[in-house]
């Protein structure tokens, strides 16, 4: 009868119904799942690049125009120093803390955006009712956007003081059409709130008219 009992509790311990290792070991504010660090970083460099997003999307050709709409300069963090950070609990519901405490949570730059500028470098007829002069900031010419469905103008995103998220790209489109085919030359300069500058001198967009 012995053997009987033994066997059939082992069957139940293996079979799930009595969480016996669960209930010993998995005491923490997660329960069984792991506890995450944050990993935040500092910025060491930006990266930038043009490229185009279309319906089908080809290997971007600097030799070609493209359509406002389809272009953009990216930039993004590029180089990082890792700034281990053990985050203390906000206040909050107790699922909330839970949540943020038993999930991966994002890494973030400990600097925030201060300020981007798109300086002109040429002076630029683009239609009948806009030409840009050369040293012109001209950042009411761009939008931005994260996931290119929404965007922003400059002023409204840079207000909320980004912090930029590890791997992630921001993209300018230039937003006025043109009248004919127009190669936009312009400095571009990403400021942190720790006063470093980040310049990209004469980047460039070629943008098709008509």
């Amino acid at each position: 009868m012995n053997k009987k009992l033994a066997a059939g509790f082992l069957i139940v311990v293996f079979m799930g119904l009595i969480p016996v290792s669960c209930v010993e070991q998995c005491n923490g504010p997660c329960g069984c799942n792991p506890v995450f660090e944050a990993e935040d970083f500092s910025i060491t460099t930006f990266s930038v690049e043009t490229l185009f997003r279309a319906d089908r999307n080809f290997a971007f050709d600097p030799n070609r125009y493209y359509f406002h709409q389809t272009l953009y300069k990216a930039f993004w963090v590029s180089g990082l120093k890792p700034v281990s950070e053990i985050k203390t609990q906000e206040k909050g519901s107790f699922f909330m803390n839970t949540a943020y405490a038993c999930s991966p949570p994002e890494s973030f730059s400990i600097e925030t955006l201060r300020t981007i500028r798109i300086i002109n470098k040429k002076n630029l007829v683009v239609n009948e009712n806009e030409t840009l002069q050369e040293g012109d900031v001209i950042n009411e010419k761009f939008v931005l956007t994260q996931n290119f469905q929404q965007e922003y103008n400059l002023t409204d995103f840079i207000n909320n003081r980004h912090r930029f998220l590890k791997n992630e790209r921001l993209y300018l489109k230039f937003i006025s059409p043109p009248s004919e085919n127009i190669e936009l030359i312009f400095d571009l300069e990403i400021e942190l709130d720790n006063g470093v500058v980040y310049r990209f001198d004469n980047e460039k967009m070629r943008v098709n008219g008509g």
